[in-house]
């Protein structure tokens, strides 16, 4: 979950030339027709800091890296490890844990004050302990534009903070760090918790604005990071109500939903995200020490394992643990502490487990309303748009601070697919500047018509083919699209009320997908159609083949038939366990919410007349399949030979391209639905400028 990772393909990037404001020509605030701003709720900014630079030029202190040689510690009081029935490394248990953090200062007068950013990296990264030189943003990747964005903030008058969190770089067991809990609340968040207790300490040396709220040790203070580095910032904004506002990039709403889809394991990025915990080196030097149920869970799924194409249920996955000796119901509690927890937790009950350490409060819980910003990924395989759907949705409902979503054509990149990754614009909707922008008013107060004018929905439109360097075009909306929308709306209605399809065992089953058609584009829409928002399904019953000796899984997406080609629309595909019980049909996501209707991946694209859109189904899926050695391979398969620039002395491939019917036996299944919906709407039926777009690419 990290930049590292993303290197895992042989990236070719358009150059990106950054434009000079947020929206060219997108928005006219004269107009009551025109798309909401997620500014809309939230007209009063906060008090800015005092004015800083006031002093002589003589007197001023250049903008620097605090920590440049040497990292600060910060050590909380819980422990490094939580799972020591089943800890058996040769470190030392302690009952604290130490990790790093690096600080770095804007331009400043003595007493200058400024607000802080804090950034956290991504699964199996470290601490960022760089000061960008210049204060711009290269033209580069989505992921690694989000960084560079923080580490120009100290040429923007933010002190910029980065830290490692437990189980990540220096952070390790053996040097006093923690065990990586994938962001357990009542661990990786404490010790965030204390991260900002340490900085209020520390605010005049490090030049920090504090301000009297009632709020004990309060200060200006925001969050921002993508991937593992989105996902800590959801607990601790809803645990500390110091924090003023958050920027979560590229990340999940339920992990266990984003790694198990539909019961299904992702074998494809959860061995990737394995094979990256391993770090360049192998587990002799790891990117990242779990905790022992992740390191078993990474020994199973991982590309070294002989078994891995055939841990493809969760209760596979499940059950393998527990021959193990762990719990069930332990394990997988760890990963449904996210997003999902906090809102299932809300006016319920305590949030924390009080026979576990790190529980604070054991009161009944109440989210907190807290300026949000999403940035999401369309064609993001791991954390797809629907997790930031249900992000939105919970985080609007909770009051009246502004929640803004912005998806884009980058994110989690799986290399196998061979799929490579964007920028970060929604259309001609710069996301860096938008985030700038997010900050200054947030943070310093500053009320500009550039926050003004942050839609308070982009959905990137951008074409499937060549997605990563295809013309930026994005949707502003007003609200979050799910299902089929409404004329009233802009909508084109878009619902079938019923269908089903059947996937055979033989080769031809295998080469061919199946297309069920829910939509056909008519001539007189032009391109005026565009396909932006959750597809839906009211209920969906996948069912065994008869003489299938596996548990049978559906593998589908949104798909389009443009002439002779079946387009997976924005690479997004879901799986989708066979129905404990024929008679009960799925009406919601497993490991999400049981009703409310399955939602599959989100997507965008501009539709052409002639398109017939609708689902995609197929019999197996390379997302689906397992990472494999390569020296294991027997036929054509598209090896990957390095990893973040290290030369891999074994390249991995995928499973999926295997003929060995050993170890990819068939998956024969049948699907019978109700109410397919899918989000289409007309330009002709929007505002004027609901399409926003970016500027053609050269050559």
């Amino acid at each position: 979950m990290g930049v590292t990772m993303l290197e895992f393909r042989a990236l070719t990037v358009t150059a990106l030339v950054l434009s000079l404001g947020l929206i060219s020509g997108c928005h006219d605030d004269s107009s009551s027709s025109a798309p909401v701003a997620a500014a809309a709720t939230d007209p009063t900014p906060p008090a800015p800091p005092p004015a800083s630079l006031q002093c002589d030029e003589a007197d001023r202190l250049p903008a620097e890296l605090l920590t440049e040689t040497q990292l600060r510690q910060v050590t909380n009081n819980l422990p490094n490890v939580y799972d020591t029935a089943n800890y058996d490394l040769d470190a030392q248990e302690l009952d604290t844990t130490t990790f790093n953090v690096s600080v770095a200062l804007p331009e400043r007068c003595p007493g200058d004050r400024f607000p802080v950013v804090i950034n956290s990296h991504g699964y199996g990264g470290e601490v960022s302990n760089e000061l960008d030189e210049d204060g711009l943003v290269s033209a580069t990747a989505h992921f690694p534009q989000i960084l560079e964005l923080f580490q120009t903030l100290p040429h923007h008058g933010y002190v910029a903070v980065s830290f490692d969190q437990r189980g990540h770089g220096e952070s390790q067991p053996d040097n006093a760090g923690g065990l990586a809990r994938v962001m357990d609340p009542q661990a990786e968040t404490q010790d965030a918790i204390r991260l900002l207790d340490w900085l209020a300490e520390n605010a005049e040396e490090f030049h920090i604005f504090r301000e009297d709220t009632g709020i004990a040790n309060d200060f200006r203070v925001g969050l921002i990071g993508y991937s593992y580095g989105g996902g800590w910032q959801f607990p601790l904004s809803q645990l500390d109500a110091r924090v003023d506002t958050i920027v979560p990039v590229g990340t999940w709403h339920s992990l266990i939903n984003s790694l198990l889809p539909g019961d299904a394991v992702k074998l494809s990025f959860d061995g990737l995200l394995c094979l990256f915990a391993d770090g360049t080196d192998g587990p002799q030097d790891p990117g990242v020490t779990n905790t022992p149920a992740v390191t078993d869970m990474c020994n199973l799924i991982g590309y070294r394992s002989p078994v891995a194409n055939f841990i493809r249920t969760k209760d596979d996955l499940m059950t393998s643990l527990e021959l193990q000796g762990y719990d069930r119901d332990v394990v997988l509690q760890m990963f449904n502490r996210q997003v999902r927890h906090f809102q299932d937790r809300n006016g319920v009950g305590s949030w924390c487990d009080d026979d576990r350490p790190g529980c604070t409060d054991t009161s009944t819980f109440i989210a907190r309303s807290v300026p949000t910003l999403l940035l999401q990924g369309n064609r993001d395989v791991l954390f797809n748009l629907t997790e930031a759907y249900w992000n939105y949705k919970f985080l609007s409902s909770l009051g009246s601070a502004p929640v803004g979503v912005l998806t884009n054509e980058g994110g989690h990149m799986n290399p196998l697919d061979n799929l490579f990754e964007g920028d970060s614009q929604c259309g001609a909707v710069d996301g860096l500047a938008v985030i700038r922008s997010w900050f200054d008013f947030h943070l310093k107060g500053e009320d500009s018509p550039d926050y003004k004018n942050i839609p308070r929905v982009c959905i990137s439109v951008a074409d499937t083919d060549n997605a990563h360097n295809a013309q930026a075009q994005g949707l502003l909306l007003d609200d979050f699209p799910k299902g089929s929308q409404s004329a009233a709306a802009g909508g084109v209605p878009t619902r079938l009320e019923s269908g089903s399809i059947s996937i055979g065992s033989d080769p031809g089953s295998l080469l061919n997908p199946v297309f069920l058609e829910v939509l056909t584009v008519p001539s007189s829409a032009a391109d005026n159609y565009v396909l932006a928002g959750i597809p839906s399904i009211d209920e969906i019953t996948v069912q065994n083949v008869a003489g299938n000796p596996q548990t049978a899984i559906a593998f589908f997406g949104v798909g389009i038939k443009r002439g002779d080609r079946t387009i997976l629309v924005d690479a997004e595909v879901t799986g989708l366990v066979q129905n404990p019980n024929l008679n009960v049909p799925y009406t919601g996501n497993p490991n999400v919410s049981p009703t409310g209707g399955f939602l599959l991946p989100g997507v965008g694209e501009r539709l052409q007349a002639g398109d017939k859109v609708g689902l995609v189904f197929f019999q197996r899926h390379v997302q689906f399949s397992a990472v494999i050695s390569g020296s294991s391979t027997t036929g054509l398969t598209t090896l990957l030979q390095t990893a973040g620039g290290t030369q891999f002395d074994d390249p991995i491939a995928s499973a999926a391209n295997e003929d060995d019917t050993e170890l990819n036996p068939p998956n024969p299944y049948s699907a019978q639905m109700r109410g397919i919906e899918l989000p289409v709407f007309d330009l002709r039926l929007l505002p004027a400028n609901a399409l926003s777009q970016g500027p053609v690419p050269s050559g």
